[in-house]
């Protein structure tokens, strides 16, 4: 086997595996959570049962995620069992891929699934007054890059 295609499969192999672990990071998850923050609930004027159906919301997806974090695992055995081979299998890196693009698409769409869920909860005021926070917080934001 070429030196050089070893080497493509092992920065293959561990760019995938950084960005799954950078996607794992995400801040996904803490935008719910921002609405059970005390100064969201002040700010929205969220009652009792709204609160409790957005965190069953938020619950539901954090179990999704655990799920997925035992699949990337059992992913990365089977990168790192592929580029310890004694001979490279494309094929086989090919359907690991394929099944990691599969799992992220899911994870795009469980996350934008339960947001659409969480506004649907929001009243018509309230679903304002987020995105009025959600515009001053990118303001903020952006002074603090420039």
């Amino acid at each position: 086997m070429k030196l050089s295609t070893l080497l493509s499969a092992i920065v293959l192999s561990g760019s995938i595996l950084v960005s799954l672990t950078a996607n794992a990071k995400g801040h996904s998850e803490h935008r719910g959570d921002f609405l059970l923050s005390k100064r969201a609930v002040a700010a929205l004027d969220l009652t009792v049962d709204q609160q409790a159906q957005i965190k069953s919301i938020i619950t539901e997806l954090k179990a999704d995620k655990k799920d997925r974090k035992l699949e990337r695992k059992e992913n990365r055995e089977a990168f790192r069992a592929l580029v310890e081979a004694e001979n490279f299998d494309e094929d086989k890196a090919k359907a690991l891929i394929s099944d990691i693009k599969a799992e992220r698409s899911e994870k795009v769409l469980a996350h934008l699934k339960s947001r659409h869920q969480i506004w649907q909860i929001l009243t018509l005021e309230q679903r304002e007054k987020f995105t009025e926070m959600r515009k001053k917080r990118k303001n903020k934001q952006r002074r603090h890059r420039d």
